[in-house]
C-alpha cells in the first residue's frame, strides 16, 4: 500500500480489525481506531474518547457476544468503497458473524468511515446493524 492507494490502507485496517476481533485481542482491535471514536449500533451511538475508554467495553462484548451467542468468529460478505479521498474512505460493508460449527448467527450491513492520521489508517466511525 501506498499513500496513493487510500482504499488499501481502508482494506489492510479493516481486515486488522477483523483479525484481532476473531483473536478476542482487544487491544490489537481498539489499536485499528482512530479516537475519538464513533460507534452506532444497538440504537446507541457510543464515543470512546481513547483507547482505555474503548477497551474494557471491548472486551465485555467479547465475552458477551461468545457466551450470549455461541460466536465463534466473524467474516466479511463485502467492503465496497462509496467514496475515497487522499485522507478519508467511506467503506459499506457487511459481515457474518458465525458459531464454532459454522452456522449463521446474522449478517450485519454496516458503514465504516476510515481517516488516515500521519502514516496510518484507522477506523474513526461505524455505524452498524450488529446489537
Amino acid at each position: 500500500m501506498t499513500d496513493d492507494d487510500p482504499v488499501g490502507g481502508a482494506m489492510a485496517v479493516t481486515d486488522a480489525f477483523l483479525d484481532s476481533f476473531n483473536a478476542c485481542d482487544a487491544a490489537a482491535h481498539a489499536a485499528t481506531l482512530a479516537y475519538p471514536h464513533v460507534r452506532l449500533a444497538s440504537g446507541r451511538l457510543r464515543l470512546w474518547q481513547d483507547a482505555a475508554d474503548a477497551l474494557p467495553a471491548m472486551e465485555q462484548g467479547m465475552t458477551a457476544l461468545r457466551e450470549r451467542a455461541g460466536w465463534h468468529h466473524s467474516e466479511w460478505d463485502h467492503r465496497r468503497a462509496i467514496h475515497a479521498g487522499p485522507a478519508k474512505v467511506h467503506l459499506d460493508v457487511q459481515f457474518t458473524r458465525y458459531r464454532e460449527d459454522g452456522s449463521v448467527i446474522g449478517h450485519y450491513p454496516a458503514v465504516y468511515v476510515i481517516v488516515r492520521e500521519g502514516d496510518r489508517w484507522l477506523i474513526a466511525a461505524r455505524s452498524s446493524f450488529a446489537p
